[in-house]
Order: C-alpha cells, then structure tokens, then sequence
C-alpha cells in the first residue's frame, strides 16, 4: 500500500514540477524564466530575486525561490538562473545557463533565438515520512536524489511594444530514479510554451498591457493565463489575471531606479472547497544599466 502511495505522491510531484517549471506570475516579470529568448525583451543588465508560496496554511506547502539574473549587447544576450521548487517531500533545485542571439529583421523588427542549459537536483526526503508499514521495501527513510542534465530552447518576435515568443522546456525528457528500491524510472515532461504581450497607448502617462500564455506537458491540458496591467508614468503598475482551473490573481509593482518591486496574490475557486488554495509571490530587482526608458516588460 505504501509502495502505491509513494507512486502516486511522485507522480503527482512531477505534475506538479512540470506546471512550477514557470512560477504563476513571475514569468510576467521576466519571460526568459519560460524562454531562454527572451532575454532581449529587457534591453539591460538586471538581477531578480522572488519568492511564491501556495496552500500557506499545508503542512510542507508548495514553494518556488529563484534568483534570475540577464544581460545583453547588440547581439548576444545571456542569463543565469537558480530555482528551488518544493512539493510535499520532493525538491526540485536547477541551475539553468542561457545563450540568446538576435538579429534586427528592420527597423522596428526584431527575431531572437535561445538555448539554455539545465542541471536538476530531483530530491526525495523520506526521513518525516510515517508509514502505515514500517516494513515497506519502497522506502529507505533516507534522503535520496538524482542529478538530470536538460535543454531548453525558445524564440521571439518582438518590437518596442509587443512580442510572441515560442518555447520547449526540458527537452531531452530524461529518467531519473528517486527511490533505491524502486525498479522503475520517472521521465520529465516535456513542456510547451506560446506567449505574448502588446502595450496599448491610453495617454502620455498610462498604457494597457494585456498578455496571454498558453503551456502544455503531457501530465495536463492546456494551460491558459491571461493577465491584463495597467502601467503609470512607466513606474508603477497595477494587473488583474484569470487562469486555467480557476486561478483569479492581481498584482502591483513600482520600479524606483535601479530597484524594482512586484508582488501578487491569487486563490484557485475550484480547489478552495477542499484545501487554502490561495498564493503569495513578491519579487525584487535591480538594474545595473538602465535603458533610455524604462519598461515594465
């Protein structure tokens, strides 16, 4: 029986991890997290830092930490980030490295490509776990892990006020085992991405940007996002969002040169009938080299 529920508990770990691959709302902050494209949407060098925390009040509740870092020149962008993302017992710790390389189409018109690197620690810790049997082959009471190299690629099209960008995340979809006395092996999902934003001109001081994202891996449907902000004077922003599952979100930030600051809430309406289903996430940036004008993209 534990064996089973072991089974179960990872299986729904590695959904879990396939739909955490992009924290719910930071990727709106910086796409390069979902697309190692997207570096050339932010025209400086910055580093971020964020935290989300879901189902607050659950014993071993879901988490995601990371620090994101990006920079760019005429041509060549790259970016480095670390993610921690927790679910129940499993840990899932990456570092990803990422090459992007743009190429002006026109004047206005740009087209970027990307690679990244990956290197994943999946982790199993079975030392707080209580069996039913003590006896269960299936578990070692031991903290077990299992290090899994991957790619990431993407592309982007974008100008001053829009972009589409397309992305794969982990594409090799390699094994990994997590249990010593498990014969079988995990794969990681592959996991899609399409996404886009347009800034709409209301008045010399306020824009609208609406955006949307579409993501898929094969433990899910379609995922869908959709997130609406309005921007102040370039500096302060405030954004509404819905997603797949019923997932409502806002969201407000203010950029201060060189700082940046964001941070969401949001509560899923179909899971809050059977757990606290709702989200905090703050980030924090900082701009090493400003760009003429500032952006909130």
């Amino acid at each position: 029986m534990n064996k089973i529920f072991l089974a179960i508990t990872l299986l729904a770990a590695l959904n879990v991890n396939g739909q955490n691959i992009m924290p719910n709302r930071f990727y709106t902050n910086n796409y390069s997290i979902i697309n190692p494209s997207c570096i050339y949407l932010y025209e400086y060098t910055s580093i971020h830092l964020f935290t989300h925390q879901q189902w607050i009040n659950v014993k071993n509740h879901p988490y995601t930490q990371g620090i994101v870092a990006n920079g760019t020149n005429q041509q060549a962008g790259w970016g480095v980030s670390l993610l921690n993302n927790r679910w129940g017992n499993m840990n899932n710790f990456s570092l990803r490295l990422n090459y992007a390389y743009r190429a002006k189409l026109n004047d206005e018109l740009n087209f970027a490509a990307g690679l990244g690197l990956s290197i994943n620690q999946f982790s199993l810790n079975q030392t707080n776990y209580t069996p039913t049997d003590v006896n269960d082959p299936a578990l070692s009471y031991s903290k077990e892990s299992s290090i899994v190299p991957n790619f990431n690629t993407g592309v982007v099209l974008y100008n001053s006020v829009a972009h589409i960008g397309l992305s794969v995340l982990n594409v090799l979809q390699n094994n990994y085992k997590l249990t010593l006395n498990d014969d079988e092996q995990n794969k990681i999902s592959r996991y899609f991405t399409l996404h886009g934003t347009y800034r709409i001109k209301v008045s010399d001081n306020i824009e609208i940007q609406p955006s949307i994202l579409f993501s898929k891996n094969s433990y899910q449907k379609v995922y869908i996002d959709f997130s609406t902000t309005a921007i102040y004077d370039e500096k302060y922003s405030l954004g509404i969002s819905y997603a797949s599952y019923k997932e409502f979100g806002i969201s407000a930030g203010i950029i201060y040169q060189p700082f940046s600051f964001s941070y969401s809430y949001g509560f899923n309406s179909f899971l809050k009938m059977y757990v606290p289903s709702s989200y905090h996430e703050i980030s924090l940036g900082y701009r090493f080299k400003a760009p003429s004008s500032q952006k909130l993209l």
